[in-house]
Parts: C-alpha cells; structure tokens; sequence
C-alpha cells in the first residue's frame, strides 16, 4: 500500500492514487501551516502589489491543480462583491484629502476608492485561498492531523464543515426529483411557488433528520465514544516536509518581521501614500509569492528532475 510522503519516488504517480500533484503528497501539517501563511499575508498585506500579486499566484495554483471551474465560478461571484465595495465605500466613507468628483452632495474620494479596491482584492483573495484549501486538506489529512489530540472534536469540525455541501447538494436531488411531480418553484402563482417551496423544505428536513438518527445509531452500536480509539497513521513525515516545513516558518517569520516594520503597506488615510516600493518590500514579495506558489516550484523542480534523468 503506497503511503503518502515518499521522498523522491514515482510511486504515488504510478500507484493510480486520485492526485498526481506533489502537494497532494506532502504531510498534512505541511500543508496545514503553507494555507495558515497564506490566509495570514491577505490580511497583513494590504500593498495593491502584494495583493495583486497573490492572487494572480493562487489563480495559477488552482489552475495546475485542475480547479479551474470552481476557480471560474469564485472569481465570477467574487466579482459582483468586490464591485459592490468598491461602489459603495466610496458613498459611504467620505474621509480622505484628494476629491476626486461630488454626487449628490457626496464626496468621492481617492483614498475611499483605493481603500474599497484593496479590501474587494483582499476578499477575492481569501476566496481562492479557501478553494485551494478544499482542493487539497481532505477530511482525511484534517482527521490524521487533529483526530489523535482531539478525536470529538475534530470529527465535529468535519461534519459541521461536511453539513452546507450535503444539505445544498439534498436540496438540489429532491427538488430534481419533485420537479417530475409538478412541483416546483422556478414558475407558477407566488402563492403556488411558496407551498412548493415549504413542501420541498419539509422533505430536505425529514431525510436529514433520518440520516442523523442512523448515523447516531451506526456510532452507538459501533461503541463511539466508550473509550479512547486508537489511531492509523498513514501520513509520516519525510526528509522533504521537514525541509519544506523550516522553509515556510522562516519565510513566514521573515514575512511578518517585515509586516511590523510597516513593509507591505500602502497608507490610505488620511492621504494616500505611495505606491512605491522599497527593497526590503520587494523581498518580502518575493518570499510571499514563492511561499503562495509552493505548489508551482514543487511540480516546476519535480518537472525538470524527471527530464534530467530520463
């Protein structure tokens, strides 16, 4: 049986397992701690070239992941609500020095609009964060990270997080399936769509409700709970994570060490400052995108070691 993690081997490629990718290899502490950097540089780097520049990084990632249409379908939902901030903060926060036009008594500013364009960018990036993070921490790495310390709740985390795509995904089965009965709630009278809607309501709840009481029955008979449970590890660690592992905490302590210096920030009020970088900020930069394409440099290094020894 392959185990994930292997150093330097194709087996995991050949071993027909569902990812080819290295990431995908990679131990889930890893990976746990590379989307904890990447979910703290959005919110400690406010800079347009930061932000810019890690979402044009994660794009990528998702795209050599083969997660594009999620990516696709996030970008375009992310798209009307960043529009939305960018339009509404400006109306609704007048500080700022450098007016730019008046509507209606109400003045636009060029630190409100920069500062509405850099939160909708922030957004947006937090959006792509989370889609790679489902792509690639399954239940099972989460379950094998956290189930040996907190074995209730880890397995309450998973199902709180399993619950939202399951219920959506019920809903759409039934509504499917009562569709070929006449009920629906896409046309007809207001009044007529509202009971369809009850009606399919009623039917999500009774079968969620069913399955909760047979799956509490599955985890009583099967003695859950009874005594401590003990735990397969079929994730160890490698030369390679411990060498990736000390990478991403230095680069991510460097990282934050230049955060607190003021490096990576754009002044936006009470006037708006420069866009102009210095060279520590570049370097910061350029730790911040290598950290967030990980994935990139590991599948670009694993690339060009197989052409070299072919």
């Amino acid at each position: 049986m392959a185990v994930y993690g292997r150093s330097r081997t194709r087996s995991p490629r050949a071993s027909g397992l569902k990812s080819q990718l290295i990431i995908d290899q990679l131990h889930p502490l890893v990976l746990l701690v590379y989307f904890i950097l990447m979910i703290s540089f959005s919110m400690c780097f406010n800079h347009p070239y930061f932000l810019c520049g890690q979402l044009i990084v994660i794009i990528a990632v998702n795209w050599v992941a083969k997660n594009q249409q999620k990516t696709v379908s996030t970008l375009q939902g992310a798209l009307l609500m960043m529009v939305l901030i960018v339009i509404m903060n400006p109306i609704i926060n007048n500080h700022g020095t450098h007016v730019m036009m008046t509507v209606g008594g109400t003045l636009i500013t060029a630190e409100a609009v920069v500062y509405g364009f850099l939160m909708a960018t922030a957004l947006a990036v937090l959006l792509l964060i989370f889609v790679t993070y489902n792509q690639h921490m399954t239940n099972h790495k989460f379950l094998a990270l956290f189930g040996g310390i907190a074995p209730q709740l880890t397995l309450l985390t998973m199902m709180t997080m399993r619950f939202f795509p399951l219920f959506i995904r019920r809903l759409r089965d039934i509504t499917a399936v009562q569709r070929t009965r006449g009920i629906q709630m896409a046309t007809g009278r207001l009044k007529n769509r509202a009971q369809a809607g009850m009606h399919l309501l009623a039917i999500l709840l009774t079968n969620t409700l069913t399955e909760a009481l047979q799956t509490a029955d599955s985890m009583t008979a099967r003695g859950f709970g009874v005594q401590k449970r003990s735990t397969y590890r079929r994730y160890q660690m490698t030369h390679r994570d411990y060498g990736l592992l000390m990478a991403l905490i230095s680069g991510g302590l460097f990282a934050f060490w230049c955060a607190s210096q003021g490096n990576g920030q754009l002044i936006v009020y009470p006037t708006l400052g420069t866009l102009r970088l210095t060279r520590r900020d570049w370097v910061c930069l350029s730790v911040i995108l290598l950290i967030d394409g990980l994935p990139l440099l590991l599948e670009g290094w694993e690339y060009l070691w197989w052409q070299l020894h072919r």
